[in-house]
């Protein structure tokens, strides 16, 4: 028991250490504080796929009280911030080539004369093809406002309307965006932070001619990578109470399993991160190359995780390597954890493979530390 109770302290004291040369140095106190209150300020309120701020040109041939109604109705929709009338297709088309608007549409001569007559008029919309997802996007809102203003010049009829639908969001009710991007960004987070601290551990010390210093201590490699691995996991843990403490008091995300869930989850992400970053940090004799390692590691994760395009739609080769990325599976838990309260059947499916991870990564990561210093 005393021999456990000395390699304990022996561990405590090289976490004391690892502490010490982190807040030491100004540009690692900054590292810490800024890039959580960074990410919530910007990516927060920046970062979003939804479109909400459209320039429109409008280019009426018919000049009728009906096609001025729908030229009202898009004016009015919270979509377009812009509308721009055009008198003749050569400004339509130079506004849309110097990209002074994003969408134009065309209201034919007998617009208003084929509604009186009950038959189907077609209008033209021309999008920027530029900006493909965002075409998308705007071409729905588009089509739902068309059919909203068809559905009310026909006075409601439903017998050439018979079918209502009635859309309810679950987990989600105002489709607030800012719940995906902060619930994401804390996966991106301290998944940054963990490899950057790991990974620059070891290899600063080499680089700085300390290492030898540690090889020395009774510690064996195994401790030397615990006392490595805990004060990157506590520095995580810090920056994301913030973001989880901005999460709750500032965008009103609800926690439906509660914080204890959460934080014991996210120590296994964390552990299965820290073995990734271990290893980065044992390979590498510089820090040069050791930003390199995390910077190489970093981009196939975030692309590759369901992050930014969902994993359904990649190529088949690469959706059978997501059950091998921790980013997969902690953003999948976190949105269940914080959103949908799921049970705890459906937290073990993605705790599982974390796991898995982790013994793996960690593992390794002693090993090859093992085999080199030895």
């Amino acid at each position: 028991m005393s021999a456990f109770l000395t390699s304990m302290f022996a561990v405590w004291a090289l976490v004391i250490k690892e502490f010490q040369i982190i807040w030491s140095d100004p540009k690692n106190r900054v590292m810490i504080i800024c890039p959580p209150i960074l990410m919530l300020a910007v990516f927060a309120f920046a970062a979003t796929f939804e479109v909400n701020s459209i320039s429109m040109l409008i280019y009426n041939k018919d000049n009728s009280a009906i096609s001025r109604a729908l030229t009202d109705k898009l004016a009015n929709t919270p979509y377009i911030k812009h509308i721009h009338s055009v008198d003749n297709p050569q400004e339509l088309q130079r506004l849309l080539d110097n990209e002074k608007a994003f969408v134009a549409l065309t209201i034919p001569e007998d617009f208003a004369q084929k509604i009186y007559r009950g038959e189907a008029p077609t209008v033209q919309l021309i999008l920027d093809g530029r900006k493909s997802n965002t075409a998308q996007v705007v071409s729905g809102y588009i089509t739902l406002i068309m059919n909203s203003f068809q559905y009310e010049i026909e006075g409601g009829d439903f017998a050439k309307s018979p079918i209502r639908m009635q859309v309810r969001h679950w987990f989600n009710p105002e489709l607030n965006y800012q719940w995906y991007i902060v619930i994401s960004f804390m996966g991106v987070l301290v998944t940054v932070m963990m490899l950057a601290i790991t990974a620059l551990s070891v290899a600063q010390e080499k680089e700085l001619g300390t290492f030898d210093q540690v090889l020395v201590s009774p510690l064996k490699p195994f401790q030397i990578l615990i006392g490595k691995t805990i004060p990157a996991i506590s520095v995580a843990y810090f920056d994301l109470t913030i973001m989880i403490l901005a999460g709750h008091f500032i965008f009103h995300i609800p926690a439906a399993r509660g914080y204890i869930m959460i934080y014991a989850c996210i120590l296994v992400f964390l552990l299965s991160i820290a073995g990734i970053g271990l290893f980065i940090s044992t390979i590498c004799q510089t820090q040069q190359q050791a930003i390199f390692g995390v910077f190489f590691f970093l981009a196939p994760t975030f692309l590759l995780s369901g992050f930014i395009t969902p994993i359904e739609n990649m190529p088949e080769i690469l959706q059978k390597t997501s059950p091998i990325n921790p980013l997969t599976h902690f953003f999948k838990l976190m949105r269940g954890l914080f959103l949908k309260e799921i049970d705890n059947t459906a937290v073990w499916e993605s705790i599982f493979p974390l796991l898995i991870i982790a013994v793996c990564t960690l593992s390794f990561a002693c090993w090859f530390f093992n085999r080199k210093i030895n």
